[in-house]
Parts: C-alpha cells; sequence; structure tokens
C-alpha cells in the first residue's frame, strides 16, 4: 500500500469513527470536545446533528475547538457540572493497563 493510500485509508477511517461518535450524543447531554484531527472530525458531525435539531451544550479543551464549536452552531459552556462524553484524539495508547 502506498503512503497516499494508506494516508486516505486513514483519512476515511477517521472520519467513520467521528460520525460513529456524533450518533452516541444524545438530546440534552453535554459533551466534552477535545483537540486533535479526530476530534475536529467529530465536531463537525455533532454540528450537523445540531443542525438537524440536537440541543447539546459543549465543554471544548482549546480555543480552536471552541471557535469550530461555534461556527457549526454548537452552544459552548463553561465546565461546571460532570459531562456526559468527552471525545478526543488518542495521542498514544498505553498497553496493560
Amino acid at each position: 500500500m502506498t503512503i497516499d493510500a494508506r494516508a486516505s485509508q486513514n483519512a476515511e477511517s477517521k472520519q467513520r469513527v467521528a460520525e460513529a461518535a456524533a450518533r452516541m450524543v444524545e438530546d440534552g447531554m453535554i459533551v466534552g470536545l477535545g483537540s486533535g484531527s479526530t476530534a475536529e472530525l467529530f465536531v463537525r458531525a455533532l454540528g450537523a446533528r445540531v443542525a438537524d435539531g440536537l440541543r447539546v451544550r459543549a465543554v471544548a479543551t482549546s480555543s480552536r475547538t471552541e471557535t469550530i464549536a461555534r461556527s457549526m452552531g454548537i452552544e459552548v459552556v463553561e465546565l461546571d457540572c460532570p459531562l456526559d462524553l468527552v471525545v478526543d484524539g488518542a495521542d498514544a495508547v498505553e498497553r496493560g493497563t
């Protein structure tokens, strides 16, 4: 497999993961929004659901994520209560824990 083919396959996988995570969000949830490429795809997928009428509030972990979320119509709030769901990228995985 070429590097370009692997990158394309990786991008498609990230998109599928982001969309699946967005489908897990239920009306009225408070969601933590991470940073990174997969988290950004999740924010955009969640924004599409918000445009279709889903009501959520979100806490962003970075100003970039907050900007994207607000541009997608997602209400961004301060962290003042427990989160129902957090979606973030995996920078590293530690085996055996």
